[in-house]
């Protein structure tokens, strides 16, 4: 018979069972009588094995009599069965601990301990907490005999001990840091053990390393006799155990000083003024307190008591009272109680809804701006007890008509004037309309102030405050008044509430729909659902998560209806709004889950790993960093398991967490790979500490840490320098390791980590090379000097010596009080540092070498000296010092300014320098006293020559024969005398040169100018042939450049370019008949023009220069009259573009042939579509070329057709 079909099983994963092996030496096991009414081991075991679903096995050494266990089962049981075979039949070990250590060895829920069982295999019991002990207090108690407590460990020998290691590494660790809580100083003495601005406990917390933290002082009115405060307010100290111990005796020892020595002084000041003593944040508190050394004490604000207490020295009192009572006075306030203005049966109600008012529409803060004070508003729990305006200033007048104003407004807003509309406050919104038109139509029409309360605060309360519409009479008789406005509130909140239930037709949906589909119904900053409701006006809301019961009782309390309550969840999403909208929403939201219900689907596969934990750290990243940047990239949701959140954690070896990943397979996997690429590169990290001596950090980090992040970004590895901050004890205490002073660690790669330790060392040995240093003084004055224009000097030295050079402040010198030294240190290897101090040393000598004197030179020799430019000084420094750079000339001579009429001229620099510049100066000074003054005539015609282009020429004779040369009409012309030595007269002052020097100097450039002065021969061109000889300047161009030889006109005036005159007709030789027109080629009849006209006369030409060259301008000139007397007509003739290379012959054999039988210019165009060809000659000769022309084109023509 077959076997019943049976339903299929999915396969279930099978516990991972595990063997344990407890050894248990004789030593550690229990006596038989010991154990009991179970006398054996067999029969522990039997037990263990029921308990705990595991299999035992036991064997005994005969020789060393220990037990070993072999325990299998799942991972869990097994443990459970080794504690209690351990419970049943091991040793109990007992260790004393103190007992303020029971806290830490237990940890933050039992989790240390629970770890401490776990690695060793070892049962640790603390005996139960003693309610009347105070662990907190033990623990900060200094007395070497503290309270001990027995703890029990269970296990084999080998758990034991590593147990009680642990457990003394944790008392040993307690024991090295302290907190200690002083409770017993009263807290008015808080403030003066502080001091202004922490001055007394700062030099104590630097004195001793430990950090003193005092609570903020708060004044009680009554007595502090007596009185201990808890330890929340205590004053903590913590550190080392010695830096406690002397940071809590030095304030002890100020707290006695204080409780014997200073008293107090009692003062009535009104309970309004006590804020503006505190000051903002206790300014004024920490100024009395800096001042004088004395303390305010001040009850509370909520308080009645007007008495303020100044405790300190006797002395400082009466200063101290003052101050209080300036700053007392320097204030004017002034208080309005509203809720006494009005009588009426709910005066509380009443005060809120003016203030409500008057908050809203701004009339507050314009008094404030108007009259320059401050309104206090009270705060919403002050406003339970009453509605007080406190008016604050410094003008005791402008306090008072602040406060007066408000209330006369206050009196003015009588009951009436105010109505309430309760309408459900998930319908404000409906009311109030799109950008609030529905609220503001209510407003104009009835002239009212509406105040909505805000959604937060969800109250149904809405306030109408009369206020009548502008131009509106409003009836003077207070009856009819008070009716009027009530009907007019009436009307608008008749109207609000109608509106309201326009909109009642709401509904409320509740869907219940998992939280973490509700980001994707949020979408990205709202945006998925701003589309389904459609934005923030839209009428409906959607709230997420469990409803403020709170707001939703009042909601239903003022509707007169019962509140059905809804089950609080994280899951549920409440639409409110008009029913079809809500309907729209709902549907919408549904089927955005259903897609994020496919989303999650599509994206359900999961990958499952472990890795060490020690690595969970950098796989999530700082701030989870790492992991985000994986899940937006990949889109996946990456899961790890007791994984430390980018911050340092302390692991067990071997301690494992589990990461789950989940969303599609291909992005699962990669994420999976990039996590498992980064552990085996964590796995590849090594740490490597280098000992680095403190003083060569600076250089190896370099500025704003420059060299270390080069290193660190080359090698891929991270470098850690010792804080500056730990000795001050300022470390983090999430520090696990404490890096000590002289101490480099270096984290990466092993390869990145060898290399960056490598190039380090070779840096450090580089900064022990360039340590030595040289400090030597010099005179302070000198420092400009070395460092130059904006330091460029000192740099050079700097770069030139590979050295870093240090320039301290003047101060005055041991051995000359009157001079001030400036200390110079110069850091680098020695060599280098001789080399730098060599540089420094030799300014200082040139600087002490240099002298500064005057000399008495006459001003019109000043011009002289400077010459064009300061060329001339700066040749005379040149050439006495022997160097030509601008650097070593400036600033040697300087001279008055121009005006000044002085003639101090000061001499500055090296001594050597300076006597030769002087004894140059005195020279050249001597040599212009004894100068001559010559004339020379020069015709005025020939002075441009003389000069020559740019004054070449003038320059030229200056320079050679060493005299200054001036020619009429120049600036400093007339102010050289004339001739004062020389018995010359002047024929003629416009031609008149003056010529200065010495006298034998002013006789050669005498004769130099009167060589170049250019021979004058005049050329006559007859006036009708002057155009065209000139030929637009071209003429006198070539003169110039190829004869050098210039010429003018004289007094004559050349005539212009003359219009040609056509021949006539009857004046041309040549005739044409129709017949010939048609068959030539050439096109109609050519045209001749005379090219002069009939002027008579001549025009002088001038030609001025060397005597050769006019002769041959004079031939060239007369070549080109001839030549203009041979040209006397110019000829157009027409001839078609395509007879010109015929015209022209080859190689222009033919048109050569006619220019040589006809004597005539021939210029044949080379432009396309000219025809025109010119001819210039007599005009027999145009003729003759003509008819040859015309041959020509005919024998070219008959060949075309042909």
């Amino acid at each position: 018979m077959a076997p019943p079909h049976r339903q299929q099983i999915p396969a279930v994963k099978k516990p991972i069972i595990v063997t344990e092996l407890l050894e248990l030496p004789a030593s550690q096991q229990l006596q038989k009588k010991e154990f009991g009414n179970k006398t054996t081991t067999v029969d522990v075991v039997k037990r263990v094995k029921e308990k705990t679903n595991t299999h035992i096995e036991v064997s005994t050494g005969q020789r060393t009599g220990n037990t070993t266990f072999i325990i299998k089962g799942k991972h869990e049981d097994v443990m459970r069965a080794k504690r209690d075979l351990l419970d049943n039949l091991a040793v109990k070990v007992i260790i004393q601990i103190p007992i303020s250590a029971r806290r830490h060895i237990l940890g933050s829920r039992g989790v240390t301990l629970q770890t401490i069982t776990l690695e060793t295999g070892t049962r640790i019991q603390l005996p139960p907490r003693q309610e009347n002990h105070n662990e907190e207090k033990s623990e900060l108690d200094y007395d070497e005999d503290e309270e001990m407590m027995d703890v029990k460990i269970e296990g084999d020998a080998k758990g034991i001990a590593l147990a009680k290691e642990k457990i003394k590494a944790i008392v040993e660790n307690r024991i090295t840091m302290r907190v200690h809580k002083i409770t017993h100083i009263e807290h008015q003495y808080y403030p003066l053990i502080v001091g202004a601005h922490n001055s007394r406990i700062i030099p104590i917390s630097n004195e001793t390393g430990a950090k003193i933290y005092v609570p903020p002082y708060f004044s009680f009115a009554e007595s502090a006799e007596g009185y201990e405060c808890s330890s929340k307010d205590a004053i903590v100290i913590s550190g080392e155990k010695e830096a406690v111990k002397k940071a809590s005796d030095k304030i002890e020892e100020i707290y006695e000083g204080l409780k014997s020595n200073t008293t107090t002084l009692e003062v009535t000041i009104s309970k309004r003024q006590h804020r503006y003593l505190i000051g903002p944040r206790g300014s004024n508190l920490q100024e009395i307190l800096e001042k004088t050394g004395c303390s305010l004490e001040l009850a509370p604000l909520s308080q009645p008591s007007e008495k303020v207490t100044i405790r300190g020295l006797q002395s400082q009192l009466v200063v101290a009272l003052q101050i209080v009572m300036e700053k007392a006075n320097s204030i004017q306030v002034q208080s309005l109680d509203i809720t006494n203005i009005h009588k009426t049966d709910q005066p509380m109600e009443h005060a809120r809804n003016i203030l409500k008012y008057l908050w809203n529409r701004n009339k507050l803060k314009k008094i404030e701006s108007d009259m320059g004070i401050q309104i206090i508003v009270p705060k919403a729990l002050a406003l339970e007890k009453s509605v007080v305006l406190e008016f604050v200033g410094k003008v005791l007048e402008e306090v008072e008509n602040a406060r007066k104003e408000v209330s006369e407004i206050v009196k003015g807003l009588s009951p009436n004037y105010f109505a309430i509309a309760t309408i459900e406050p998930h319908l404000h919104r409906h009311i109030i309309g799109r950008k609030g038109q529905n609220l503001q139509r209510v407003k104009d029409t009835y002239g009212v102030e509406i105040i909505v309360p805000d959604e937060k605060d969800e109250s149904p309360d809405i306030l109408i405050v009369f206020e009548g519409k502008e131009g509106e009479e409003i009836p003077s008789d207070r009856k009819k008044k008070e009716t009027h406005i009530k009907d007019v509130l009436e009307k608008a909140k008749t109207e609000l509430i109608k509106a309201g239930q326009d909109a009642s037709d709401f509904a409320t949906q509740t869907l219940t729909i998992p939280v973490r589909f509700h980001r994707y119904i949020i979408g990205p900053k709202g945006t998925t659902l701003n589309n389904i409701t459609g934005g923030n006006d839209a009428p409906v809301s959607v709230k997420f998560g469990s409803s403020r019961t709170g707001a939703a009782e009042r909601s239903a309390n003022a509707e007169g209806k019962k509140l059905v309550n809804v089950p609080i969840s994280d899951d549920i999403v409440v639409i409110k709004g008009p029913t079809d909208e809500v309907e729209r929403v709902v549907n919408e939201i549904k089927n955005v889950v259903d897609n994020a219900k496919h989303i999650e689907i599509m994206n359900s596969y999961t990958e499952e790993f472990n890795f060490p934990a020690q690595y969970s750290a950098h796989v999530i990243g700082k701030g989870g960093a790492h992991v985000n940047r994986l899940k937006e990239n990949l889109n996946v949701k990456i899961d790890i398991e007791g994984g430390a959140k980018g911050e340092e954690k302390k692991t067990n070896p071997g301690e494992n967490v589990k990461v789950t990943i989940m969303g599609k397979k291909e992005n699962v996997e990669k994420a999976k790979e990039k996590i498992l690429d980064l552990i085996d590169k964590l796995q590849d990290a090594t740490v490597v500490h280098l000992k680095v001596p403190a003083e060569y950090h600076k250089s190896l980090i370099g500025a704003k840490g420059r060299y270390v992040k080069r290193l660190e970004e080359k090698y891929g590895v991270h470098i850690r320098f010792p804080k500056t901050n730990q000795s001050n004890g300022e470390g983090g205490e999430e520090d696990t390791y404490a890096q000590k002073p002289d101490e480099v660690i270096i984290k990466g790669g092993k390869r990145g980590v060898n290399d960056a330790k490598t190039e380090l060392l070779e840096l450090l040995d580089y900064e022990r090379d360039h340590d030595h240093s040289l400090n030597f003084k010099i005179p302070a004055k000198y420092i400009p000097h070395i460092v130059g224009k904006n330091g460029s000097r000192i740099s050079e030295i700097k770069i030139d010596t590979f050295t870093r050079i240090d320039l301290g402040r003047p101060e005055t010198s041991e051995d000359d009080s009157e001079q001030q030294v400036a200390n110079v240190v110069i850091h680098g290897t020695q060599s280098d540092i001789c080399n730098a101090q060599e540089k420094i040393l030799n300014i200082v000598k040139e600087l002490e070498n240099q002298i500064t004197i005057t000399i008495h030179i006459d001003p019109q020799h000043h011009k002289y000296l400077i010459g064009p430019g300061g060329s001339r000084i700066r040749e005379i420094v040149a050439n006495v010092s022997g160097s030509e750079e601008k650097s070593n000339q400036a600033g040697v001579v300087k001279f008055p300014r121009p005006g000044d009429n002085s003639d101090e001229v000061i001499l500055k620099g090296d001594k050597d320098l300076v006597e030769k510049v002087k004894l140059e100066l005195e020279r050249l000074v001597e040599e212009q006293s004894n100068l001559k003054v010559g004339i020379v005539q020069v015709p005025r015609a020939q002075h441009p020559i003389i000069i020559g282009r740019g004054a070449s020429q003038l320059k030229e004779i200056q320079a050679r024969f060493n005299v200054v040369i001036q020619f009429p009409g120049s600036r400093s012309y007339h102010e050289t005398p004339t001739a004062e030595n020389l018995n010359e007269e002047i024929e003629n002052s416009e031609e008149a040169v003056k010529i200065i020097g010495k006298a034998e100097n002013i006789e050669v450039a005498k004769a130099e100018i009167l060589s170049r002065i250019r021979y004058v021969h005049t050329v006559d061109i007859p006036r009708k042939f002057h155009c065209a000889i000139f030929a637009n300047g071209a003429t006198f161009r070539k003169l110039r450049n190829e004869f050098h030889v210039i010429f003018d006109h004289g007094e004559e005036i050349p005539p212009n370019d003359s219009q040609l005159r056509k021949l006539d007709r009857d004046e041309v030789s040549i005739k044409r008949t129709d017949e010939d027109n048609e068959n030539s080629q050439v096109k109609g009849d050519y045209e001749i023009f005379e090219n002069y006209g009939d002027e008579v006369g001549d025009i002088p030409w001038n030609l001025k220069g060397d005597k050769s060259q006019v002769e041959k301008a004079e031939i060239y000139l007369k070549e080109l009259l001839e030549e203009a007397s041979n040209f006397t007509h110019t000829g157009y003739i027409t001839i078609p573009q395509q007879y010109h290379r015929h015209i022209i012959g080859r190689g222009g054999a033919t048109i050569t042939r006619i220019r040589t039988e006809s004597g005539c210019k021939i210029e044949v165009p080379k432009n396309k579509g000219d025809d025109i060809v010119v001819v210039t000659g007599s005009q027999k000769g145009i003729e003759e070329v003509y008819k040859l022309l015309s041959d020509v084109v005919e024998r070219a023509a008959e060949k075309n057709i042909y």
